[in-house]
Protein backbone atom coordinates (compact mmCIF):
# COMPACT_ATOMS: atom_id res chain seq x y z
CA UNK A 1 0.00 0.00 0.00
CA UNK A 2 1.22 3.56 0.74
CA UNK A 3 2.29 6.09 3.16
CA UNK A 4 -0.88 8.83 3.82
CA UNK A 5 -0.93 11.20 1.78
CA UNK A 6 -0.43 15.49 3.75
CA UNK A 7 -3.28 17.82 3.43
CA UNK A 8 -3.40 21.18 4.56
CA UNK A 9 -2.32 22.39 7.65
CA UNK A 10 -3.03 25.07 9.94
CA UNK A 11 -0.90 27.07 12.47
CA UNK A 12 -1.50 29.43 15.00
CA UNK A 13 -0.31 31.16 18.27
CA UNK A 14 -2.98 33.46 19.50
CA UNK A 15 -3.87 34.75 23.22
CA UNK A 16 -7.02 33.72 23.74
CA UNK A 17 -8.65 35.41 26.32
CA UNK A 18 -11.51 33.50 26.20
CA UNK A 19 -11.94 30.08 28.07
CA UNK A 20 -12.35 28.76 23.92
CA UNK A 21 -10.51 29.41 20.78
CA UNK A 22 -11.41 28.60 17.23
CA UNK A 23 -10.55 28.65 14.24
CA UNK A 24 -11.09 27.98 10.21
CA UNK A 25 -9.49 24.77 8.96
CA UNK A 26 -9.54 23.15 5.36
CA UNK A 27 -9.68 19.71 5.18
CA UNK A 28 -9.04 18.25 2.00
CA UNK A 29 -10.65 15.50 0.03
CA UNK A 30 -10.36 11.87 -0.92
CA UNK A 31 -10.97 8.61 1.04
CA UNK A 32 -9.91 7.73 4.55
CA UNK A 33 -9.67 11.36 5.34
CA UNK A 34 -7.96 12.09 9.01
CA UNK A 35 -7.44 15.57 10.83
CA UNK A 36 -5.07 15.81 13.95
CA UNK A 37 -4.67 18.60 16.12
CA UNK A 38 -2.15 19.72 18.76
CA UNK A 39 -1.89 21.96 21.70
CA UNK A 40 0.32 23.94 23.92
CA UNK A 41 -0.61 26.16 26.53
CA UNK A 42 -0.07 27.09 29.95
CA UNK A 43 -0.86 24.78 32.78
CA UNK A 44 -3.20 27.03 34.22
CA UNK A 45 -5.99 26.17 32.53
CA UNK A 46 -7.21 22.29 31.39
CA UNK A 47 -8.57 21.37 27.38
CA UNK A 48 -12.06 20.13 28.39
CA UNK A 49 -12.80 19.58 24.53
CA UNK A 50 -12.10 19.91 21.14
CA UNK A 51 -14.62 20.06 18.05
CA UNK A 52 -14.75 20.37 13.98
CA UNK A 53 -18.28 21.47 12.55
CA UNK A 54 -19.42 21.02 15.65
CA UNK A 55 -18.52 17.33 16.19
CA UNK A 56 -16.72 15.99 19.08
CA UNK A 57 -13.25 15.30 18.29
CA UNK A 58 -11.37 12.68 19.86
CA UNK A 59 -8.55 13.11 22.52
CA UNK A 60 -5.41 11.04 22.44
CA UNK A 61 -3.64 12.51 25.56
CA UNK A 62 -3.32 15.81 27.74
CA UNK A 63 -0.54 15.73 29.40
CA UNK A 64 0.55 18.34 32.67
CA UNK A 65 4.45 18.85 32.26
CA UNK A 66 4.68 20.73 35.62
CA UNK A 67 8.07 21.55 35.39
CA UNK A 68 7.70 23.56 32.41
CA UNK A 69 4.71 25.09 33.84
CA UNK A 70 2.47 23.94 30.62
CA UNK A 71 0.00 21.64 29.05
CA UNK A 72 0.18 19.48 26.07
CA UNK A 73 -2.35 17.75 24.39
CA UNK A 74 -3.73 16.09 21.12
CA UNK A 75 -7.00 15.21 19.39
CA UNK A 76 -8.23 13.93 15.91
CA UNK A 77 -11.05 12.88 13.75
CA UNK A 78 -11.85 10.47 11.68
CA UNK A 79 -13.76 10.84 8.34
CA UNK A 80 -13.78 14.94 8.89
CA UNK A 81 -16.24 16.95 7.03
CA UNK A 82 -14.89 18.42 4.25
CA UNK A 83 -14.03 21.79 3.12
CA UNK A 84 -13.27 25.03 5.07
CA UNK A 85 -14.89 24.41 8.51
CA UNK A 86 -14.64 25.66 12.57
CA UNK A 87 -12.08 23.86 14.96
CA UNK A 88 -13.05 24.89 18.15
CA UNK A 89 -10.90 23.91 21.37
CA UNK A 90 -12.34 24.41 25.00
CA UNK A 91 -10.40 25.31 28.15
CA UNK A 92 -11.36 24.95 32.06
CA UNK A 93 -11.45 28.80 32.18
CA UNK A 94 -10.25 31.80 30.16
CA UNK A 95 -7.12 31.64 28.85
CA UNK A 96 -4.78 34.46 29.03
CA UNK A 97 -1.60 33.24 27.82
CA UNK A 98 -0.15 32.36 24.17
CA UNK A 99 -1.13 29.09 23.11
CA UNK A 100 0.65 26.87 20.41
CA UNK A 101 -1.94 25.15 17.46
CA UNK A 102 -0.47 22.87 14.92
CA UNK A 103 -3.71 21.40 12.85
CA UNK A 104 -2.96 18.97 9.62
CA UNK A 105 -5.27 16.93 7.51
CA UNK A 106 -4.30 13.56 5.90
CA UNK A 107 -6.20 11.45 3.38
CA UNK A 108 -5.88 8.06 2.56
CA UNK A 109 -4.61 7.15 6.34
CA UNK A 110 -5.11 4.28 8.59
CA UNK A 111 -5.63 5.76 11.36
CA UNK A 112 -3.45 7.38 14.39
CA UNK A 113 -1.65 4.33 15.66
CA UNK A 114 1.32 3.87 18.93
CA UNK A 115 1.73 7.40 20.59
CA UNK A 116 4.00 7.99 23.41
CA UNK A 117 5.40 10.98 25.28
CA UNK A 118 8.55 11.97 27.40
CA UNK A 119 9.48 14.93 29.67
CA UNK A 120 12.04 16.77 29.86
CA UNK A 121 15.42 15.50 29.48
CA UNK A 122 19.13 16.84 28.72
CA UNK A 123 19.11 17.72 25.34
CA UNK A 124 19.51 15.76 23.29
CA UNK A 125 16.26 13.88 23.82
CA UNK A 126 16.49 10.72 21.45
CA UNK A 127 13.34 8.51 22.22
CA UNK A 128 11.35 5.07 20.06
CA UNK A 129 8.31 4.57 18.29
CA UNK A 130 7.36 1.26 16.73
CA UNK A 131 5.33 2.00 13.88
CA UNK A 132 3.33 -0.15 11.30
CA UNK A 133 4.83 -0.21 7.54
CA UNK A 134 4.22 3.08 5.48
CA UNK A 135 3.15 5.07 8.81
CA UNK A 136 4.24 8.72 9.29
CA UNK A 137 5.25 10.16 12.84
CA UNK A 138 4.20 13.16 13.90
CA UNK A 139 6.36 14.94 16.28
CA UNK A 140 6.69 18.12 18.85
CA UNK A 141 8.99 19.60 21.70
CA UNK A 142 9.08 22.08 24.29
CA UNK A 143 11.31 23.76 26.28
CA UNK A 144 12.82 26.72 28.14
CA UNK A 145 14.87 27.08 25.69
CA UNK A 146 14.91 27.35 21.32
CA UNK A 147 13.69 23.61 20.12
CA UNK A 148 16.47 23.67 17.64
CA UNK A 149 15.92 20.29 15.47
CA UNK A 150 13.32 17.51 15.51
CA UNK A 151 14.94 14.51 13.68
CA UNK A 152 12.58 11.63 12.39
CA UNK A 153 14.17 9.41 12.09
CA UNK A 154 17.08 10.63 14.71
CA UNK A 155 19.99 12.57 11.69
CA UNK A 156 17.14 13.41 9.25
CA UNK A 157 15.94 17.22 10.48
CA UNK A 158 12.48 17.65 9.93
CA UNK A 159 11.06 21.36 9.33
CA UNK A 160 8.45 22.37 11.86
CA UNK A 161 6.53 25.60 13.37
CA UNK A 162 7.34 27.58 16.16
CA UNK A 163 5.76 29.44 18.53
CA UNK A 164 6.09 30.70 21.96
CA UNK A 165 3.47 30.30 24.89
CA UNK A 166 5.91 31.66 27.32
CA UNK A 167 7.76 28.70 26.46
CA UNK A 168 9.68 27.47 23.31
CA UNK A 169 7.53 25.19 21.29
CA UNK A 170 8.28 23.63 18.01
CA UNK A 171 5.35 21.71 16.62
CA UNK A 172 4.19 19.55 13.20
CA UNK A 173 7.34 17.75 12.38
CA UNK A 174 6.60 15.21 10.48
CA UNK A 175 8.25 12.08 8.28
CA UNK A 176 9.41 12.48 4.78
CA UNK A 177 6.19 11.57 2.73
CA UNK A 178 7.43 7.44 1.92
CA UNK A 179 6.62 7.10 5.25
CA UNK A 180 8.48 4.34 7.61
CA UNK A 181 9.40 0.71 7.06
CA UNK A 182 7.61 -1.31 9.68
CA UNK A 183 9.55 -0.94 13.10
CA UNK A 184 11.44 0.69 15.89
CA UNK A 185 12.15 4.42 14.85
CA UNK A 186 14.30 6.74 16.72
CA UNK A 187 13.10 10.30 17.25
CA UNK A 188 15.57 13.15 18.45
CA UNK A 189 14.29 16.52 19.83
CA UNK A 190 17.31 19.11 20.63
CA UNK A 191 17.46 22.64 22.37
CA UNK A 192 19.88 25.58 22.32
CA UNK A 193 20.40 24.03 25.78
CA UNK A 194 19.01 22.45 29.03
CA UNK A 195 16.46 20.00 28.74
CA UNK A 196 13.65 19.37 25.80
CA UNK A 197 10.35 17.20 25.85
CA UNK A 198 9.84 14.63 22.98
CA UNK A 199 6.11 13.39 22.14
CA UNK A 200 5.67 11.57 18.75
CA UNK A 201 2.68 10.00 17.34
CA UNK A 202 2.27 7.38 14.35
CA UNK A 203 -0.36 8.36 11.54
CA UNK A 204 -0.90 4.74 9.45
CA UNK A 205 -1.10 4.33 6.09
CA UNK A 206 -3.75 2.36 4.94
CA UNK A 207 -1.21 -1.27 4.89
CA UNK A 208 -1.22 -0.24 8.22
CA UNK A 209 -5.01 0.41 8.91
CA UNK A 210 -6.74 -1.40 12.07
CA UNK A 211 -9.21 1.32 13.39
CA UNK A 212 -7.66 4.71 14.81
CA UNK A 213 -6.71 4.92 18.20
CA UNK A 214 -4.06 2.90 18.78
CA UNK A 215 -2.20 2.69 22.12
CA UNK A 216 -4.33 5.32 24.07
CA UNK A 217 -3.65 7.62 26.75
CA UNK A 218 -4.92 10.05 28.75
CA UNK A 219 -2.56 11.73 31.15
CA UNK A 220 -4.40 14.80 33.17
Amino acid sequence: MAAPTKGNTTNANPTPGANFYQFSHNQNTGNNRLLVVMFTMSNSRTYSSATYNGSAMTQLYQINRSGLSQRMAFFYMVDPPTGSNTLRVNFSGSQWNPISVHARSFTDSGGVGNSARTGGQATPNTQNLTVSADSLILATACSVNVVSTIQIPQGTNRTFVTHNTNRQVGTGAITADAGHSAGTISVRTTSTSGSVTNDRTEIKGLSSSGGAGGDFFLIM
